[in-house]
């Protein structure tokens, strides 16, 4: 059930041999019903929350909607396993692995589904986007009536989302304000197919739910759900292209020229998306390049396929990358939000830039003021090293992760003399990435040294331990699901949840008031009114708890 197998390398590569494939390898209609699978389930969450009837602006009528969407997300995650049950039984094992790529698949897009729900239910009765229009969704549709009017817009920024977001807009004839909204649930919805789509590059289907989705649950964000996206979809693809890299000596001229294609396409449309992974991922992937390079077995090829990946790559993106490279010398970023105030060695968390009522932070650290959680992650770092350094996965992974450690110090330490963050504690989402990644693969690779053992292999094989497994990752994914969902939830601090409650404060473009703003009797206002400032501390005053909104009884 749970398979260790993935594609096994040529003898001569130096990478370790991989044990033989305990299940079939992947075909293309299969990985095709997968994608389609994760997408449905994804979407069905979405539809399903539309049906939820509560007012986001009562926290109660929140809580309400939040177990509304657990409900339905138990009544499917129960007919999955069910599936997986009868297919374990001797007359229906033959069936037994398509129905575990079925629920590993559908796993992955309830999870971003169930988000995305929550974010339906929070934006219930308005028309604008998360923020409505303040802060980067402003700037995002500011851009985006710059394209429809002018074809372009500033070129030092990635360009694919204002672009897609002008085109929705021109498509449906929407204001980009209120097509921002749908673009977040939409994108919010896709992260985790995505994610365990692009994971299945390299993994099976339930290790690319376990090491693919679990560790990306963490960088999940519905207000611009594009960014860290492309973080899930960039690990993967890269250390797909250097596994090949590493092969290059055994693969056939034709198979050189596709893959470097494919792979120059795919990272240029990634850059397109957000380029700023590429900043702290580049120092990391040069030191794998160069440690993995088929230096004796595949010189000219490997040259050959570096090129063709670049070459392609620059030809996908030039446009904004000849923008940025120009602008990065000029541009400076003094968006000095709270988490560049917090100690910079600090990467246990990622919290975005509105993080609310954290208590003390960094939280309090159990061993020299480092917390349980952190120790874990270096102790999954040390045994990943240790059971397999030699690993194309593992080589990468921690040479990225080295890169960007040294990148962070070395923009943190000029943040003084230059007056300028230049995104530097953004570095903290991929850090933490990287070190919940190896602690996965320590686990993989710790089971593929145990696999020549009879009993282990057995064990790994049994229908219960896959059961068992899976039954747990549902519970987990809606519990995170339901964690992540509820911050987002109309809140008064300064947390993500005042991007929702913006969206229903704010007047709608025509002048009248989001359908649930009447039951605060406190109106609405214009984007520059100092008025909505005051409303905010006096509905502060009335919550239940720091943040939260009141219950208003009897209102529907």
């Amino acid at each position: 059930m749970l398979s260790t197998a993935s594609e096994q390398p040529p003898r001569t590569s130096p990478e370790p041999p991989s044990p033989p494939p305990a299940t079939p390898r992947r075909t293309g209609p299969l990985y095709a019903a997968e994608a389609a699978v994760s997408l449905a389930a994804a979407g069905l969450m979405v539809l399903l929350a539309r049906g939820v009837d509560v007012n986001p602006l009562d926290r109660i009528g929140q809580i309400s909607g939040l177990a509304a969407l657990q409900l339905r997300h138990a009544l499917i995650a129960v007919v999955l396993l069910a599936l997986v049950v009868i297919t374990a039984r001797v007359r229906w094992a033959a069936h037994a692995p398509l129905a575990r790529r079925i629920a590993a698949a559908a796993a992955a897009g309830l999870f971003s589904g169930l988000v995305a729900g929550a974010v339906v239910i929070a934006l219930r009765g308005t028309s604008w986007g998360l923020n409505a229009a303040y802060g980067d969704a402003g700037t995002l549709t500011r851009w985006a009536h710059e394209v429809i009017r002018t074809g372009t817009f500033v070129g030092d920024y990635p360009p694919a989302f204002p672009h897609v977001l002008a085109w929705y807009s021109q498509l449906t004839d929407t204001p980009p304000e209120y097509g921002l909204r749908i673009i977040q649930i939409v994108g919010t919805a896709l992260f985790g197919p995505i994610a365990y789509l692009s994971w299945r590059l390299l993994l099976s289907p339930m290790w690319a739910l376990a090491l693919g989705v679990v560790p990306a649950i963490v960088l999940i964000d519905p207000y611009k759900p594009y960014t860290n996206l492309m973080l899930v979809v960039l690990v993967p693809v890269l250390l797909t292209l250097l596994r090949r890299l590493r092969r290059a000596g055994d693969t056939p001229w034709r198979t050189i020229v596709a893959h470097g294609i494919a792979f120059g396409a795919v990272i240029g449309a990634v850059f397109l998306i957000y380029s700023g992974w590429f900043v702290w991922s580049a120092p990391g992937v040069l030191v794998a390049t160069l440690v993995l390079f088929p230096w004796r077995t595949g010189r000219r090829k490997g040259l050959a396929f570096i090129a063709i990946t670049a070459t392609v790559f620059v030809a996908v993106s030039y446009s904004h990358l000849s923008e940025m490279l120009r602008a990065s010398g000029s541009v400076k970023d003094r968006f000095f939000y709270w988490d560049t105030w917090t100690e910079p060695a600090y990467i246990a968390m990622w919290r975005g830039d509105l993080p609310g009522n954290t208590g003390p932070w960094p939280p309090p650290g159990e061993l020299g003021g480092v917390g349980l959680f952190t120790i874990l992650a270096l102790i999954g770092l040390a045994a990943a090293i240790a059971v397999a350094r030699t690993r194309t996965v593992v080589i990468t992974l921690t040479a990225v992760f080295g890169g960007a450690w040294l990148l962070r110090f070395h923009f943190g330490s000029q943040m003084y003399a230059a007056d300028a963050v230049q995104l530097y504690p953004r570095s903290t989402a991929e850090l933490l990435y990287c070190l919940l990644l190896l602690t996965g693969f320590a686990g993989y690779y710790g089971l593929r040294r145990l696999h020549g053992i009879a009993r282990v292999r057995t064990a790994l094989a049994s229908p219960s331990l896959g059961l068992g497994v899976l039954t747990a990752l549902f519970l987990l994914i809606a519990s995170a699901g339901s964690s992540t969902g509820d911050r987002y939830m109309p809140r008064t601090d300064n947390s993500l949840g005042i991007l929702a409650l913006n969206s229903h404060m704010i007047e709608l473009l025509d002048g009248t008031c989001a359908a649930y703003t009447a039951t605060l009797n406190q109106g609405c206002f214009a984007p520059d009114d100092p008025r909505l400032g005051e409303v905010l501390a006096e509905l502060r005053k009335q919550g239940p708890k720091p943040g939260e909104l009141p219950h208003i009884p009897g209102e529907r």
